[in-house]
């Protein structure tokens, strides 16, 4: 007898080619055989007559270091057909961890991943992955190695560069990274320490990526006016170490920015993949991203870390320079305030009782309400919560999401954040049941297969994540099972914490995750590493 059998699926298998009538025997966590009519005693039988059949979504952007360790944790993936995970990005992962800066590094990532408890110590990232080993998952997850983090546990935020002793330092916690399963290194280059970076710079501290088949994974230096270079410097940095080069959440900021750069900026990628570079994109279905609010800021002020930054932001003669820099277009860092104006930025998180009621509102209200000029209105939120601020802002446009959701060379990712309170981006939530029911059924932006196949083969392609992403036999059976026409997407920007609906099954392991929207909390999860 087998565990499961699936009779009468239409399988989009994740290779992207059409839909076939086949069913599908599992044992053991595995696919076994894929045949037309199965005839075999089954523990579990479903019928998927009229259902598409999928392999398990994977999301290779998720900020979750720290959530993982939540009881809570697996819900919010599984329930929108998630079976797999990729942690550690835009730089910033939650190990290394040394003692010498643990305070600094967790309050720098709290509004990216939330509260980490005091039992939890990972001087080293194999500490983390070792730790992660030891606790039952209930789908899968992987991590990036974090660069921004790396540096920090040399040098903590001094604006200093690092010298040879400290060089060696970060390659020696790289190295351990790499040999503890990191799937890639990541870099953010919009924060600090990396946006302090030279592309010599980079080309020091990645040496030992050099000739590797180690995607290196980045937040670009900027997404709106700045992103034609910072398309040309990743580029760059990729090819002078000679490795594969993977850029998270490409979009193109601000409104007089859409459209015309995004073609400009995709000529440079499709010339650095013609001659022989290996570049891939990711991409969000939101015209909104999240972050911290304190990233609205100049350079200088972040340097030194959080607590320094609501020290300036409270000393009058700063402030009026941190106003003058940001009413106008600068060249050195992306000035989203130029760019998008305080009326597209919403307050999504604050820890004091007296500013919570400023969550879900625009800086623009926010000012109104106040009585604030809207600058003296955000530098006073961020110096009061020392700057444990998250926000969503309002950035790019549907058409251009639509063109990169197109080109072959992109995948598709959610980029949920956990700030630790406040309101949520509905993307960590409602990303994949957006995608199914919006972009491919009701707007026919991609094709059913083509979509499923930016969501499984292509991210395991890249990121090498072995016997994952396929409806194949000898893979291992994390399978999606829905009617498209009832998948619906209940997450926006008020309502985010909203389950999405519509997913018949879903299959983590061989054992049944999710039945008709319900989690049911297996733990059949494993810690995934580059092999």
């Amino acid at each position: 007898m087998i565990d499961l059998l699936i009779k009468n699926a239409k399988v989009a298998d994740g290779s992207g080619k059409e839909p076939y009538n086949a069913d599908i025997a599992v044992e053991g966590g595995k696919i076994v055989s894929i045949a037309a009519d199965i005839k075999a005693d089954a523990a579990v039988k479903i019928d998927a007559q009229n259902r598409n059949v999928t392999p398990g979504f994977i999301d290779v952007h998720r900020h979750e270091d720290i959530v993982v360790f939540d009881e809570s944790y697996g819900e919010v993936q599984l329930r929108q057909g998630i079976t797999s995970t990729i942690s550690g990005n835009c730089g910033l992962s939650i190990a290394p961890l040394p003692k010498k800066y643990r305070k600094d590094i967790l309050n720098y990532l709290k509004p990216i991943m939330g509260l980490l408890d005091e039992d939890k110590d990972f001087e080293m990232f194999s500490d983390y992955m070792r730790t992660l080993e030891n606790i039952k998952l209930p789908l899968n997850f992987g991590m990036h190695a974090g660069a921004d983090t790396i540096h920090l546990a040399v040098k903590g935020f001094s604006d200093e560069k690092l010298n040879r002793d400290e060089i060696s330092e970060f390659h020696r916690y790289l190295q351990d990274a790499l040999e503890s399963g990191a799937f890639g290194v990541s870099l953010g280059i919009a924060y600090m320490p990396e946006i302090l970076y030279s592309i010599e710079d980079f080309a020091q501290v990645l040496a030992p990526l050099h000739s590797k088949d180690i995607p290196l994974v980045t937040h670009m230096r900027g997404e709106g006016n700045l992103l034609y270079d910072a398309v040309k410097e990743v580029i760059e940095i990729a090819q002078k170490l000679n490795i594969p080069l993977h850029i998270s959440h490409y979009k193109c900021l601000g409104k007089k920015n859409w459209g015309h750069l995004l073609e400009k900026t995709t000529l440079l990628i499709e010339k650095a993949r013609s001659s022989g570079t290996k570049v891939t994109i990711d991409v969000y279905p939101w015209t909104a991203g999240a972050s911290q609010l304190a990233q609205i800021l100049p350079i200088e002020f972040l340097e030194g870390g959080l607590a320094k930054t609501a020290e300036r932001l409270k000393d009058k003669e700063m402030r009026q320079k941190c106003k003058e820099i940001l009413s106008s277009p600068q060249k050195d860092f992306e000035n989203q305030i130029d760019l998008i104006g305080w009326e597209n930025i919403m307050i999504t998180s604050a820890q004091k009782e007296k500013n919570k009621n400023f969550i879900g509102k625009r800086m623009s209200e926010i000012a109104q309400e106040t009585g604030k000029d809207p600058f003296d209105a955000a530098f006073d939120l961020l110096s009061e919560e020392d700057c444990n601020v998250s926000m969503v802002n309002f950035i790019a446009s549907k058409e251009d999401i639509d063109t990169i959701l197109k080109y072959p060379y992109s995948i598709i990712i959610s980029d949920s954040i956990y700030p630790s309170s406040g309101m949520p981006h509905p993307r960590r939530y409602g990303t994949y049941p957006l995608i199914l029911s919006e972009f491919v059924r009701d707007r026919k932006v991609l094709s059913l297969p083509l979509a499923v196949h930016k969501m499984t083969k292509a991210p395991a392609d890249i990121f090498n994540i072995k016997n994952k992403g396929l409806i194949k036999e000898g893979y291992d059976a994390d399978i999606v099972i829905f009617d498209l026409n009832k998948i619906k997407n209940n997450a926006d920007y008020m309502k985010p914490a909203s389950f999405g609906e519509g997913f018949d099954y879903v299959i983590a392991g061989g054992q049944i995750a999710v039945k008709d929207d319900v989690f049911l909390k297996t733990k059949t999860g494993k810690v995934l590493k580059r092999k």
